[in-house]
């Protein structure tokens, strides 16, 4: 009976990448939050002349967050006060379709998604291939070097560079519609 639970444990494992020649899990949620901190480097520079001037303050929580491979961990929110007006930058995950991590800004009006992808990428690409091994001769940019990018709203989904001014438009879009 036992050997019967050992394989089937050992295919879970198997088929979740656990164990040899796996993904390594630690590294993947180290690599996501120094992409979370490099994106919050973006804000505090992005709003740092109106916090340095009590015109607006930024403040961080921590929050837990829990992903399948992941489970549960903590993670820090992005709290942006503008008058009286709260902005929230939520972190969604890291092992998502066609990104590695995510984080939502919610204001009152709106919401904005900035995501990690490929440097260059305009736009989603995602391949499905069942029963092959896709025969694509693009390379993939080393997910260490992707980056962040705001995500337009879907179905026809693009993404847009982040920089201090394309932060700036998002959070008047989630504050004023």
């Amino acid at each position: 009976m036992s050997d019967k639970f050992e394989e089937f444990v050992r295919q879970l494992n198997e088929s979740a990448g656990v164990g040899d020649g796996g993904i390594d899990l630690v590294a993947e949620k180290e690599m996501w939050f120094k992409k979370a901190d490099e994106f919050y480097s973006l804000v505090r520079e992005s709003l740092d002349e109106y916090t340095s001037t009590g015109m607006a303050s930024l403040d961080f929580v921590d929050i837990s967050l829990s992903e399948e491979l992941l489970g549960a961990y903590s993670m820090k929110e992005a709290r942006i006060s503008l008058g009286r007006q709260i902005v929230k930058l939520t972190p969604i995950g890291t092992f998502l379709v066609g990104a590695r991590g995510r984080i939502d800004m919610k204001g009152p009006k709106g919401l904005a998604r900035f995501v990690v992808v490929p440097p260059g990428t305009r736009e989603p690409r995602i391949r499905i291939s069942v029963g092959e091994k896709p025969t694509s001769s693009e390379p993939v940019a080393p997910p260490e070097t992707w980056i962040w990018k705001i995500a337009t709203p879907p179905p026809r989904i693009t993404y847009i560079d982040v920089t201090k001014e394309s932060f700036r438009e998002a959070l008047m879009g989630v504050v004023n519609g």
